[in-house]
């Protein structure tokens, strides 16, 4: 798959060398053009089995194209973002399929300014991916370096922590007691260093990035049974999920139940906007609970709304100077330190704020107003409904009855009750079906009605 969120494939079938060489290739030409003054480029990657074949094809295309590489290896996502800001780099790259199941693997390529590369930009991408003869390549006298870089993580933790509005001494009083569970993905090594200079004791659950997933790598409640079970069975104040990765953190409150991943961006954004007193708009996606427009509601800020994608919500906040953003996926964006989904800047953010509250963890969950999403999900090669004509005259349908509809991406509507998000995915080959209410069964009834709907060619009409 080739869309906004880079290269992805199953490794060996349809992620092979060749595709490799020839996607990382386009985008060395790209970056060379847009950026002929700079050589030195960030790479990294996650820990997936595959990395270190795809990672020596994208170490000999980078020399062969002339960069100057700061080589990071096994780092979360968000620490090469942030490294190419730091370092001033050209570009980054990296070697991850994010929450794909163990056999898949990609590439995601990072711009100058640490966003990923602009929609605008796959076009040209795509375009030199399948005419090889339009890539330039340089001269022999030109071939680029390799250069490990080792400290880039603690780089990423020591801009984290000097935050002005992170009080390490306040957490650190708190001594909490954090069971992790990073999936064995690129988390273990930061997330737990991170947790350790906070004073945490820390309860390490696939911790060691082997890229053999311990469970499904996406961090959703199915998968993280036995994060809960460890939080009850060493009475942790909480759990933390990140996915393989590291740009999604995922909570178990002090029980042990999941307090929803939508609810880490909720939390961070009730820190930054309640605690620390920041003001400005708060970016958020389509698919994205109700709950940040209320806080942001509260303390007088703006929400703007985005089509999904981390490169859409990130385009939006440079745009219009958020003070804070990010997805209901679990992926807080906090300008102060890069724009762009980071689980280590969210992680933190929750332990500030919890340190300053007298209750439990889940007590300061029940605190926040309360919604309940749903997301389904139907495989595309299983429909005969064309989707986007059914998305078309759905979204008719529902404006005729005075529900708002937005058509950015996919259709999104909304009523006083309820919203609903139907959309195809950028990342795997289904359509999704993400509902919201105040009360968990018109969510539920919700999001069903239009699944049927559309798994039903579209002749079923949603009774909702």
């Amino acid at each position: 798959m080739v869309s906004i969120s880079g290269v992805r494939g199953v490794a060996g079938k349809t992620l092979t060398p060749a595709v490799v060489e020839k996607y990382l290739s386009a985008f060395c030409h790209l970056a060379r053009k847009l950026e002929p003054n700079k050589k030195k480029l960030i790479l990294g990657r996650d820990s997936r089995v595959s990395g270190p074949w795809v990672y020596r094809i994208v170490h000999g295309v980078l020399m062969a194209q002339g960069f100057e590489v700061l080589d990071c290896d096994i780092v979360p996502t968000p620490t090469v973002q942030f490294m190419v800001i730091r370092e001033q780099a050209c570009a980054g790259v990296i070697v991850t399929s994010s929450h794909n199941p163990i056999d898949w693997n990609g590439l995601k390529f990072v711009s100058s300014d640490g966003l990923f590369l602009a929609p605008n930009y796959w076009k040209d991408i795509n375009e030199l991916a399948a005419n090889p003869a339009l890539v330039s390549w340089p001269t022999y006298d030109k071939i680029g370096s390799i250069t490990p870089y080792p400290d880039a993580g603690k780089n990423h933790i020591d801009a984290i922590l000097a935050l002005p509005d992170i009080k390490v001494d306040q957490i650190q009083a708190r001594k909490f007691k954090v069971v992790l569970d990073t999936v064995n993905g690129a988390g273990g090594p930061v997330m737990t260093q991170l947790l350790n200079r906070l004073g945490c004791e820390v309860i390490e659950l696939n911790t060691a990035p082997t890229g053999v997933f311990a469970h499904e790598p996406e961090p959703i409640p199915a998968h993280l049974h036995s994060l809960g079970h460890a939080v009850k069975e060493h009475k942790a104040h909480l759990g933390i999920a990140t996915d393989p990765d590291v740009d999604r953190c995922v909570l178990m409150d002090n029980e042990g139940h999941p307090i929803g991943e939508e609810y880490t961006l909720a939390l961070a954004v009730q820190f930054w906007l309640g605690t620390c007193g920041k003001r400005g708009v708060v970016v958020k996606n389509l698919s994205t609970s109700r709950v940040i427009d209320d806080i942001a509601e509260d303390n007088d800020c703006e929400v703007v709304a985005t089509s999904i994608g981390e490169i859409h919500v990130a385009m939006k906040m440079s745009e219009l100077k958020a003070t804070i953003g990010g997805e209901g996926n679990g992926g807080v964006m906090l300008p102060d330190v890069h724009i762009g989904r980071d689980a280590p800047v969210a992680a933190t953010l929750v332990l500030q704020l919890l340190s300053g509250w007298e209750g439990t963890f889940r007590e300061l969950r029940k605190a926040l107003p309360s919604y309940h999403i749903v997301k389904l999900k139907a495989n595309t090669a299983d429909l005969t409904t064309d989707l986007d004509a059914y998305f078309r005259d759905v979204a008719h349908k529902w404006k005729a009855r005075g529900a708002d509809v937005s058509t950015m991406d996919g259709v999104h509507i909304s009523t006083p009750r309820w919203w609903v998000h139907l959309r195809k995915s950028n990342t795997e080959p289904i359509v999704r079906v993400i509902a919201e209410a105040a009360k968990a069964e018109d969510a539920e009834h919700v999001a069903q009605q239009f699944l049927e709907a559309i798994e039903s060619n579209g002749l079923f009409s949603p009774r909702v």
